[in-house]
């Protein structure tokens, strides 16, 4: 980089969709934080109100059915389909049949379509051991069903194993009524095959046996608190977020500083943050006036820009603070001992007298546009430290038709004047878009720099897109932004004047850089402001 070259600001990149999110959860951490609260409470109170359930398990073990293989006189035989008849048992633990003795060995007040709505049969690990589940509202009542059904379930398989048999033998008896007298073979055989029947009858213990009873359950089952609570926070937690996204999405208002930079797409010079609006000691008089400095010395990093005299302040709409920015950026320049003019252009909503402690004068800005006066007569200067480096000119009466005053030849006329006169002239003009005053000052004067200042939290996405567009139609060289009531930065100011006593006296021109800062930086300017300062410092000895 050249000696003659100054350092401009990177143009702004767009925000990374992480950083978005981020910034909008710790935005909206109160709505993140309500909703699983909310949702938990919910969730107790619903558990409380939820009858308790509980639930006991007792474990049946399926035997191979080999009664055909027995009666056959084959041993060892398998089944078809054991996988298929292993689940066809585990159905018929839960039917109606089976309730039925169930509710005969309990004596239950109960229909078998009532009972087996609170009874469950599962196979959880595929093999011959099948649990058998009852869920009451009485732990004791709970083993005990579990309980019924499993044993009530080998004596209905063993009664329907024996009734086979009996069948079995009641269709021997007919088939040997049949046959011949003379027929002594079959009639043998016939008979052997009914004693094994009779046999088999005997022994029967059906396909089942109880290998684990169920126990009185010390704890409900249902409903689950801790479950139910952690479910509800993370459904709390979800909603939560997605609360937070939708009403970031619906509030159209912008509030850093990078999606400022993002939607203006020009670089932020500065960020103003919350300050006291009537600074009691010297302590919060640095504090207030440090944000100003570090804008005015940020002038010179703004691209295609070399000696700054003419500085334009707007905003997209009004109350975003532009006339305290303008202000504030004045006494910065004239704290560095340059001769500054502040021109109030905001002629609908005037401010700036007051703020100064000026009484309102009669004439300004609008008396010099219609050629009644002679701009530099109307200057004003405000009594205190900064007396003779910072003059006003103010807005002057308020015009019915105010566009019509603003003429543009006759604006760079004035304009032209002040410049002769001053370093840095600082212009407050109105905002860009309720009214057309500041587009109708542009057509006469062609500011070095122009500033657009927005307020975090308060102007809206649309409204910087609509100010942009006027940037860019303008086609304006060197445009910046500034950032107002920025809260998250305030306590980076506070360091400057941590240390220093009330009684401090303010900065010099020496400690500001005077010789270096940006504005008004030529050569010209100085040698005048030196100039100026030795003539009235002879003419106050000569007094």
């Amino acid at each position: 980089m050249s000696a003659t070259q100054a350092p401009t600001i990177s143009t702004p990149v767009e925000t990374p969709g992480l950083v978005r999110a981020l910034r909008v959860l710790r935005e909206r951490w109160w709505v993140v934080v309500l909703c699983p609260l909310v949702a938990l409470a919910v969730a107790l109170v619903y558990v409380e109100r939820q009858p308790k359930q509980y639930t006991a398990t007792a474990k049946l073990q399926f035997i191979s059915n080999s009664l055909p293989s027995q009666v056959a006189g084959v041993a060892g035989e398998q089944v078809i389909d054991p996988e298929g008849v292993k689940a066809t048992d585990v159905q018929l633990v839960t039917t109606p049949p089976v309730a039925e003795l169930v509710i005969a060995a309990l004596k239950l007040k109960l229909t078998p379509a009532q009972l087996l709505e609170e009874v469950s049969a599962s196979n959880p690990n595929n093999d011959y051991v099948i649990d058998v589940t009852a869920t009451v509202g009485d732990p004791r009542q709970a083993a005990a069903i579990a309980n019924a059904f499993a044993e009530q379930y080998v004596v209905y398989s063993k009664t329907q194993n024996v009734e086979q048999l009996v069948k079995g033998e009641e269709l021997i008896d007919k088939k040997i009524e049949e046959l011949p007298t003379t027929d002594t073979v079959d009639r043998g055989n016939l008979r052997g095959l009914y004693q094994k029947l009779l046999l088999l009858q005997s022994v029967q213990t059906g396909n089942a046996h109880v290998v684990s009873t169920a126990s009185s359950p010390s704890s409900p089952s249902s409903p689950k608190k801790k479950t139910t609570a952690l479910i509800a926070l993370v459904v709390g937690l979800l909603l939560g977020i997605g609360i937070a996204f939708v009403l970031d999405l619906l509030d159209r208002r912008v509030k850093s500083w990078e999606e400022f930079e993002e939607l203006y797409g020009v670089p932020a010079l500065a960020a103003i943050p919350k300050l006291p609006n009537n600074p009691r000691d010297t302590r919060e008089r640095e504090l207030a006036l440090e944000p100003f400095r570090i804008l005015f010395n940020s002038l010179s990093l703004l691209p295609n820009t070399n000696a700054i005299e003419t500085v334009l302040v707007t905003s997209a709409v009004p109350v975003e603070g532009k006339t305290s920015v303008a202000l504030g950026l004045a006494r910065a320049a004239a704290h560095t001992g340059r001769q500054v003019i502040l021109v109030e252009a905001d002629l609908r909503r005037p401010a700036l007298e007051e703020r100064m402690g000026l009484d309102i004068s009669p004439r300004g800005l609008t008396s010099a546009l219609r050629g009644e006066e002679d701009p530099l007569k109307l200057l004003r200067t405000p009594g205190g430290e900064l007396g003779h480096t910072l003059r006003l000119l103010p807005s002057g009466p308020v015009a019915l038709n105010l566009t019509g005053v603003l003429n543009p030849a006759r604006l760079s006329e004035i304009f032209i004047a002040l410049a002769d006169d001053a370093d840095l002239i600082v212009i407050d003009s109105a905002p860009l878009l309720p009214v057309a005053d500041t587009r109708v000052m542009l057509d006469g004067i062609d500011p070095d720099a122009s500033l657009v200042v927005a307020r975090a939290g308060f102007t809206t996405r649309d409204q910087v897109r609509r100010a942009r567009l006027t940037f860019e139609r303008r086609r304006l060289k060197a445009v910046g932004l500034v950032v107002n009531t920025l809260s998250e930065i305030t306590s980076g100011y506070d360091y400057y004047g941590s240390d220093r006593s009330e009684g401090a006296a303010p900065p010099t021109a020496a400690d500001t850089g005077a010789s270096t800062a940006p504005a008004g930086g030529s050569r010209r300017s100085t040698e005048r402001t030196s100039a100026t300062l030795t003539t009235r410092s002879t003419s106050k000895q000569g007094t």
